[in-house]
């Protein structure tokens, strides 16, 4: 029997990341023209959590309910104890057969720093309605959010988002790719790729960092504090203020 060749060893893997899409901060109506294109309240939260957590796929999948103090009276919602899934510890250096060097690590389990999220912001309810809507239905504190119909006691997997994503894509109209800056080339090394981005699950990280920026003046020690980022160059990558941004910070000079 032939082995069959699997789609990915024979096409080139070319990853978009934030360094590719250089928008700035779209806007709230755009997002909210987006996440009304999901098809399910679940999906819904799902987006609204990935641009108001600002989280990895992963560890936005990984929130539970004892995670969210809704705090009415100062009008936000505090997220503690969420998990840093991409921290590793070097435990020691070796060599493979061709002497280059490689590092052994272990994953460290991690969470970040509480941070809030304003009530008042245009996706909260999405989010908001799904953590209530569970509170009410299952109330054990230490419910996950996404649970996995599935998996008993295990969250949604990447799949699933990445099955979401995907679909969202496809369904989006030309106008609003291009409000959300997607209907650019991908460029790599100087070479077009695609002859448009696509939304990819980062995408809502990247708008986030931009909408503190401009939204709420956040500097980049700002950032490093509401993600629990370790580097300054981490922040620099994903606060781009973008046309808008810059164009609004000069006509405000008189």
């Amino acid at each position: 029997m032939s082995r069959q060749i699997g789609y990915w060893a024979r096409h080139p893997y070319i990853r978009l990341n934030v360094k590719d899409y250089s928008e700035g901060w779209v806007g709230y109506q755009p997002l909210l023209e987006l996440i009304e294109l999901a098809g399910t309240p679940r999906e819904q939260a799902f987006l609204s959590a990935l641009f108001l957590t600002g989280g990895r796929v992963s560890e936005v999948l990984a929130l539970k309910k004892s995670m969210f103090e809704i705090r009415k009276r100062e009008r936000v919602i505090v997220v503690r104890n969420m998990p840093l899934l991409k921290r590793y510890r070097k435990l020691s250096e070796v060599k493979d057969e061709e002497g280059r060097r490689k590092w052994v690590t272990e994953k460290l389990q991690k969470t970040r720093k509480p941070f809030p999220i304003p009530l008042k912001e245009p996706l909260t309810p999405y989010l908001l309605n799904w953590i209530e809507a569970w509170i009410e239905a299952i109330p054990e504190e230490d419910g996950l959010l996404f649970p996995s119909p599935y998996r008993v006691g295990k969250p949604l997997s990447r799949f699933w988002a990445y099955h979401v994503i995907r679909g969202l894509d496809n369904r989006l109209t030309p106008e609003l790719r291009q409000k959300l800056g997607l209907d650019k080339p991908f460029v790599v090394d100087g070479k077009v790729v695609k002859d448009k981005l696509h939304l990819w699950l980062h995408f809502f990280r990247s708008q986030r960092a931009c909408c503190l920026v401009s939204e709420y003046g956040f500097q980049l020690h700002d950032l490093i504090d509401w993600f629990s980022w370790e580097h300054i160059q981490t922040a620099m990558d994903y606060a781009k203020k973008g046309w808008r941004g810059l164009a609004e910070k000069m006509l405000r000079k008189k």
